[in-house]
């Protein structure tokens, strides 16, 4: 069923939906009250299906509107005889002797080693994490997550990638520590290279799955375990060595009923509440964009939902913008434009996010100018997404301040002002956002030509160069991307002025 029929019919249903909204917003209530749970959207793509040759890995992390993050950029270390420690839990682990330098997108009251969400590695191994999903309950009454030093979204990134060197030995590695010290949450991670992309998603407290992803298809998330097919021996899967055992044993699977083992059917959750309204419409939406005329109905037969697509045109940078920015505009769904919308589904660009990020690996480039993190503080539907180029070796200055409390010098806090002041007239305001941060992404994209093009002719011959060509146009493309939200911040900050005082003008005659 394509998008405009379920309008017509989500019409006719409207009076029955509203009665079940009161009870739908306790549950998601509840959700939304456990520490930063249920609250990621995950897109990967395969290069087969870009308009360019590239893979890209996207996710939002939703959490608290006021909650500022850091992108710092940590160098390399060697000699090094410490030792991790989680700040959420009783976690730690040994730091590699020799550290490679990545960058990470941190919370502002963390460690600067811990809570790292998305980064580049300097052997060019991207990671994001983590995709929160809900493991089965029966699967966690006999294999509980280990919450009190279990592996965590805490502490992944910045255990695992300073030591790795590709994408495969991520999961391998990240696997192997779920496998011995337990997962203390549900969650799913994403590792990209030069090779493709893996998605690795956790089954219980000691079991877990990846998948290479096609080259030719995509894959979206939305807070649920999505990995179905599981093929032993087979080298796009990796998993627990006692996945399929451990589910025989426990009644999680019964091959006697003659069915395959399936992975989301023995370790994940179907249906629910929060499934229906808050984690598969946002499936459904991309599945719908990128093949129009698929025949799922939202909310219904979610197990139809397919794992993988073939999209049924090639994907570009700006479709995978489009689809982290998506809240169901052009439709009565739309919850920023329609007063009631209809089904009250939750979109997938939220006011409450605190970044959204794009990896993007090319890989018939040169690590430092193919593998590129486009980074948006806050709503992605307000924002632009700002390139960092892998081989940069310093993030300029603003992107690493702020706290839970509104300030003039960071980059987080100039964005949300904007958001802000655009939320409280999204109708009007909407568009000018819009027209000034596309209008920034076209010229940042004109200067990304012309950098790649220099780096290439020089590279070789004169490699510090190289990278300070990458530095300077790190200057020069934030320093514009804060001159354009300044502007924005004070031609919306006017209007409304001049709203209030229209409203209550008090003038004689």
């Amino acid at each position: 069923m394509g998008i405009m029929s379920i309008i017509i019919q989500a019409k006719e249903r409207k009076d029955s939906v509203m009665k079940k909204i009161t009870l739908i917003a306790g549950a998601i209530g509840a959700v939304l009250c456990a520490a930063n749970a249920q609250a990621c959207t995950t897109l990967l793509v395969g290069n087969q299906a870009t308009t360019n040759g590239a893979y890209y890995m996207a996710r939002n992390e939703d959490y608290m509107a006021v909650w500022a993050k850091h992108f710092v950029f940590h160098p390399a270390e060697r000699n090094m005889k410490g030792l991790f420690h989680s700040n959420t839990d009783g976690f730690t682990y040994p730091e590699p002797k020799v550290g490679l330098s990545y960058t990470s997108m941190q919370d502002w009251n963390t460690d600067d080693k811990t809570m790292g969400e998305i980064g580049l590695n300097s052997a060019g191994v991207g990671l994001t994490s983590t995709e929160t999903i809900d493991d089965g309950v029966n699967a966690l009454k006999v294999d509980p997550y280990v919450v009190k030093n279990g592996i965590n979204e805490d502490s992944i990134e910045n255990v695992i990638l300073p030591r790795i060197h590709s994408a495969k030995e991520g999961v391998e590695l990240l696997g192997k520590l779920i496998e011995t010290r337990g997962s203390s949450q549900g969650f799913g991670v994403g590792f990209i290279d030069k090779t493709g992309i893996w998605y690795l998603e956790t089954g219980s407290g000691h079991q877990w799955m990846a998948r290479h992803i096609p080259s030719d298809k995509y894959f979206v998330s939305g807070n649920q375990g999505r990995l179905e097919n599981y093929i032993p021996n087979n080298p796009n899967y990796l998993a627990s060595p006692t996945l399929v055992s451990f589910a025989e044993q426990h009644g999680l699977y019964k091959p006697e009923a003659g069915k395959p083992f399936n992975f989301h059917d023995a370790y994940g959750v179907t249906g629910g509440a929060v499934n229906d309204t808050y984690n598969y419409p946002r499936v459904w939406i991309v599945q719908h964009i990128l093949n129009p005329g698929l025949k799922t109905e939202i909310n219904k037969n979610q197990q139809d939902y397919p794992v993988f697509l073939t999209p049924k045109h090639k994907i570009s940078l700006q479709d995978v913008e489009a689809i982290m920015r998506n809240h169901y505009q052009g439709t009565p769904m739309d919850p920023y434009v329609n007063a009631d919308p209809v089904g009250h589904y939750r979109p997938i660009s939220v006011f409450r996010c605190v970044e959204s990020h794009i990896v993007q690996v090319r890989p018939n480039l040169p690590a430092a100018i193919g593998e590129i993190e486009y980074i948006s503080y806050g709503m992605s539907a307000l924002n632009a997404y700002i390139p960092f180029y892998q081989g940069a070796t310093k993030i300029p200055y603003g992107f690493d301040i702020g706290t839970d409390k509104s300030s003039d010098a960071s980059i987080f806090w100039k964005a949300k002002k904007v958001q802000t002041l655009a939320m409280l007239n999204w109708k009007e305001f909407h568009s000018i956002v819009r027209k000034a941060y596309d209008a920034y992404e076209a010229h940042a994209a004109v200067e990304q030509r012309q950098l790649e093009k220099q780096y290439l002719a020089i590279y070789k011959q004169n490699p510090k160069k190289a990278r300070e060509l990458i530095n300077n146009f790190e200057q020069t493309t934030t320093d514009n991307y804060e001159n354009v939200t300044n502007k924005l911040t004070n031609e919306l900050f006017t209007k409304l002025t001049y709203q209030v005082d229209m409203k209550s003008h008090f003038a004689g005659e």
